[in-house]
């Protein structure tokens, strides 16, 4: 007998032959079990305890009618014989052909065709239905797949089937894991693993340190680290001396330790004026210096004041032994410059001659002109005379861009030149010849012959703009000093070639080094007629690789 549940109160009722709830006593709600709705009054149809409008029992596959009482119950739901849903195909599960209703064999949950299920390895059937299966296949018993042999990841071996370990997926001879470094066992089984090796933890290699010094292992004893670096307490030694540290402090070079001491005694740079180490900084770490350009010649910043050769510019040292040459009008020269300085006129012909020799290779002829070599009082009198701004040649002081140092004449009618007289050279008066339009050229005295032979190259290009019918009477002073510039740079750059590139030897020698810094103040120079009036010069010349060409269009 059926139950059914009160809709009013959910009660359960056992009967369900009664019409009304047993509590309380509501009409019983009968649902069609397909379209839920409520079967009130008329017929209707129970089936396997469920109640249904008759037009709401049909065929669930083709939603038709039942025209006489005979159907079939399949998963709960009625069909008509007809329309009742067919089985599934099962496929053998070796040539994936359907199996259909003929005999099967299901070996480990697959289905085959009897003729299908055979050895994997020989491909024949099992008569007497006895056989082994191996991942999944099925073989006779003589047709299994044989084991591969394992071998011993140390000493190559085959394992075979006795007593194995199996570490990071490797196999071992219980005999043959030993650790790495010493070669002895774990008898705890304790051991750590590093770059898929077993060592002790001892004998771990990011555990053993060498010794920086001896390159010897450290151990477990004491020891000293510095910049990355660790020792044996009495390899811990000055790179320098030799001689242990103690609690003394060290400085590092090159990742070796030194006293300080020595560490100054042999790194730290020395002033070149004064001889001392160079001071250190209030911060007794860092020492600050100055250098005299193109020589490094480091210096303490205290000597920045002190007096210059008028030649390459170098401090003069406070060591009697290395002062400076005096000249006769208070500059000084120091003694590279001296062995090679141009003391008087007679002694400037050799430069003249040079300089005349260069401008005649390149297309410039010029005429006989006199060159005479003067104390700086004189050539900045002359300087006054035409209002040309001279620098102070008397303080020895600093050269800081373009220095004047020789003057091309045109009115002068007189000039005091030097002559030697024995040992020394003395001024001497001599008249200039009015008839010239360029009267002539007057150089310092004293500078070393390259510096002599540039200011006359200079001088001499002013001499032939003078004289040469290509330039008018007035020239921007922005392109003829930038002319002038460009002509004594040429003549530098030419001895280079002709004499400092002949061989190493020639240019290591000083005067070779001091042709590179005559060329070097050209380039460099910063002032707005000088400098900006030679690489507008020396832009054109690059352009059209002609003087010739470029004079007209100056």
């Amino acid at each position: 007998m059926g139950s059914w549940s009160c809709a009013a109160c959910t009660f359960l009722n056992e009967n369900d032959a009664l019409a009304t709830c047993q509590v309380c006593h509501a009409v019983r709600v009968v649902r069609c079990a397909k379209c839920r709705q409520e079967i009130t009054v008329g017929s209707r149809l129970r089936v396997a305890d469920k109640v249904f409008h008759p037009n709401c029992f049909v065929c669930t596959a083709c939603a038709k009618p039942f025209p006489t009482p005979k159907f079939s119950i399949k998963n709960g739901d009625p069909y008509h014989s007809a329309c009742l849903p067919k089985a599934p195909e099962v496929l053998c599960a070796q040539c994936f052909k359907t199996i259909g209703s003929g005999p099967r064999l299901t070996v480990s949950g697959q289905p085959y065709h009897p003729g299908c299920f055979v050895c994997t390895a020989c491909r024949k059937p099992f008569p007497t239905h006895q056989f082994s299966i191996k991942d999944g296949e099925p073989y006779h018993s003589e047709c299994l797949p044989q084991e591969p042999v394992v071998l011993c990841a140390q000493c190559l071996q085959a394992i075979g089937c006795g007593p194995r370990l199996t570490v990071s997926g490797q196999l071992y001879h219980p005999d043959c894991f030993v650790c790495k470094a010493c070669r002895k066992p774990f008898p705890t089984h304790q051991f750590m693993i590093e770059d898929g090796d077993a060592y002790h933890a001892s004998c771990l290699p990011s555990q053993l340190v060498t010794c920086a010094n001896c390159r010897q292992s450290i151990g477990v004893g004491p020891r000293v680290t510095a910049s990355r670096l660790t020792y044996h307490t009495g390899c811990f030694l000055c790179a320098g001396c030799h001689a242990p540290f103690g609690k003394a402090r060290f400085q590092l070079q090159d990742g070796e330790p030194y006293h300080t001491e020595c560490f100054k005694q042999l790194y730290n740079p020395r002033c070149e004026v004064c001889d001392d180490f160079i001071p250190y900084k209030p911060d007794g770490t860092t020492i600050a210096y100055r250098e005299v350009p193109f020589w490094n010649m480091r210096f303490c910043p205290s000597h920045e004041n002190r007096d210059r050769c008028c030649g390459c510019q170098r401090i003069e040292p406070l060591a009697p032994t290395k002062r400076f040459v005096v000249l006769s009008d208070g500059r000084k020269v120091c003694q590279d410059c001296d062995k090679i300085a141009v003391l008087d006129t007679l002694e400037a012909n050799g430069a003249v001659a040079d300089v005349w020799e260069f401008m005649a290779s390149i297309g410039i002829s010029l005429p006989k002109l006199p060159v005479y070599l003067v104390e700086a009082q004189i050539l900045s009198q002359h300087c006054e005379s035409l209002n040309r701004t001279i620098h102070d040649h008397s303080t020895n002081a600093p050269v800081r861009g373009h220095v004047t140092r020789g003057l091309c004449l045109s009115e002068v009618t007189q000039v005091r030149h030097m002559v030697r007289r024995g040992g020394t050279a003395v001024p001497e008066v001599v008249a200039v010849d009015k008839n010239r339009s360029v009267t002539g050229i007057l150089i310092l005295h004293g500078l070393p012959y390259d510096l002599t032979a540039q200011v006359i190259a200079h001088e001499a290009t002013h001499a032939y703009i003078k004289l040469s019918d290509h330039f008018p009477d007035h020239l921007p002073m922005l392109v003829e000093e930038g002319m002038c510039q460009l002509l004594s740079y040429l003549f530098l750059k030419y001895k280079q070639v002709v004499e400092d590139d002949s061989s190493p030897t020639m240019r290591a020698t000083f005067r070779a080094r001091l042709r590179a810094v005559l060329v070097q103040q050209i380039e460099t120079d910063q002032t707005p007629v000088y400098g900006d009036g030679f690489r507008a010069a020396y832009d054109a010349y690059t352009r059209v690789h002609s003087l010739q060409t470029i004079k007209p269009q100056s």
